[in-house]
């Protein structure tokens, strides 16, 4: 039993620390609206946005059924860390903290999400953003490695 449970503080540990990352970078962000948009450099903007729709603005007029959705998806993956292998927890945790960052935003900010950072050619997005995206190719580059093992 105890094997089985390897891996879940670390899922929770890391959720932690992607949401408090991106709560405290939005926070930042939001302090320095003054200063803002602010050219980094390579095609690299800070601005602020707000997006209350999914991926790429999609079901940006979708109100309250995204944010459903959203909450939908942070019990999703929650239940994937209790019940998956652990070497997926890590990955999964990053999601979640993400997820749960964004679902945050958009039950303060009327259904959306705080998006900063912009790079030439892309939509807006944040450091949520981020983890989830890194989360999931790290979960399915362990997927693909454990189908050929």
């Amino acid at each position: 039993m105890r094997r089985a449970s390897r891996g879940y503080g670390l899922a929770l540990c890391l959720a932690a620390v992607v949401f408090v990352a991106d709560q405290a970078s939005k926070w930042f962000v939001r302090d320095s609206a003054a200063d803002l948009p602010y050219d980094v450099g390579g095609g690299l903007r800070l601005e602020i946005a707000y997006n209350s729709g999914i991926s790429f603005s999609r079901f940006a007029d979708a109100g309250n059924v995204v944010v459903l959705l959203v909450a939908a998806v942070v019990v999703g993956v929650t239940a994937a860390i209790v019940m998956s292998a652990p070497r997926y927890r890590p990955a999964l945790g990053l999601i979640l903290g993400g997820a749960l960052s964004n679902l945050c935003d958009r039950l303060r900010y009327d259904g959306a999400v705080l998006d900063f950072v912009r790079v030439y050619g892309w939509p807006s997005f944040n450091i949520a953003d981020g983890f989830i995206v890194a989360g999931t190719v790290l979960l399915a580059l362990q997927v693909l490695r454990g189908h050929r093992a």
